[in-house]
């Protein structure tokens, strides 16, 4: 658990503190950012809930770590919550895993519950670090804009990494198709797909956060968060772009490997036409009647073979004028 307080001119930073320790700095002279790592501790969930009034059904949204992403204002606690998901990537594949991250803001705090412990939110640490951005960053509506900001930021990362792969797998499906080209592609498609399903309720969630009611927000703060609904949108369309490419992908990998069978089959197919004529010589000559006049003859296998590859020279050269060779 890491605990944030500061004001316009001090800052007090703790690491793993107890829940009460770290509730009960909770007071009306400064800000108080507190981040707890584990969703499943029902107890420690049950202290917040207590110390800062938030309404039981929203603490059962933040035990359910498959909850849909979505924003709630409370008047009556002036309290904003969110829900939302944060996003990580493997280092050794392209497999994308999420994590549920909640968002309790109040007047003077900011409570991040984090399903696992991470380092998401460093950047946003280090600009509380540093007293330049204190003045602005003390506001709750404004850490909340962070946070969601720095997420945001992590899932275009995301994208670009897909995207880096899907232009690499562009080659590869042009130049060289094989059987696990489709493979790629179908992994490539289920991330995007999980990744739509992941930002388009971030978009109603940002929608919903600026045009807001609550006294919470300041009207300096909307503005961001107008850039931050921007940026979503931007984060959507993104990756409308590469599923599309992912399935023109897919669609040029079966049009070639459709093409090579034809073109396989084509020339099994000229080279059965070739034998055809061929076996119906052999078939003929291969009667066994004792009166075929051809068989009598002193050189009637020379005169048999130069038949057969005349025909099939003949048969050669009239595929390749048709251009079926």
């Amino acid at each position: 658990m890491n605990v944030m307080q500061y004001d316009r001119t001090e800052l007090l930073e703790k690491a793993d503190v107890s829940i009460e320790e770290a509730l009960s700095m909770i007071d009306d002279r400064q800000m108080t950012w507190i981040n707890v790592f584990g969703l499943h501790d029902t107890g420690l969930l049950s202290k917040i809930g207590e110390r800062l009034a938030v309404d039981e059904l929203m603490l059962e949204d933040l035990l359910n770590t498959d909850h849909r992403t979505r924003f709630t204002y409370d008047e009556d606690e002036e309290q904003l919550l969110f829900i939302v998901k944060l996003l990580m990537q493997s280092a050794d594949s392209m497999q994308i895993d999420s994590d549920q991250l909640s968002i309790i803001a109040g007047k003077h705090y900011v409570v991040t519950l984090q399903e696992r412990p991470g380092s998401h939110f460093e950047a946003v640490r280090e600009r509380i670090r540093k007293s330049k951005d204190r003045i602005r960053i003390i506001h709750p509506d404004y850490l909340a804009y962070a946070l969601l900001d720095c997420m945001v930021d992590a899932y275009l990362d995301i994208i670009a990494e897909l995207g880096g792969a899907i232009d690499a797998l562009e080659n590869e499906v042009l130049e060289n198709p094989r059987k696990e080209t489709s493979g790629k592609i179908y992994r490539l498609r289920t991330e995007l797909n999980f990744l739509r399903r992941i930002v388009l309720p971030l978009k109603e969630l940002t929608f919903g956060f600026l045009k807001s009611p609550s006294p919470l927000i300041t009207d300096d703060t909307r503005a961001f968060i107008t850039d931050l609904h921007d940026h979503v949108v931007i984060t959507y369309e993104s990756i409308e772009v590469y599923y599309s490419l992912v399935a023109d992908q897919l669609d040029i990998h079966n049009s070639m490997i459709s093409n090579r069978a034809n073109e396989i089959m084509k020339v099994l197919t000229v080279f059965a036409a070739i034998f055809i004529p061929l076996t119906f010589i052999a078939g003929v000559y291969g009667m066994n009647f004792k009166k075929i006049p051809e068989l009598e003859l002193n050189f009637g296998y020379l005169y048999f073979w130069i038949l057969i590859i005349f025909v099939a020279i003949g048969l050669v050269i009239y595929f390749r004028r048709k251009k079926w060779l």
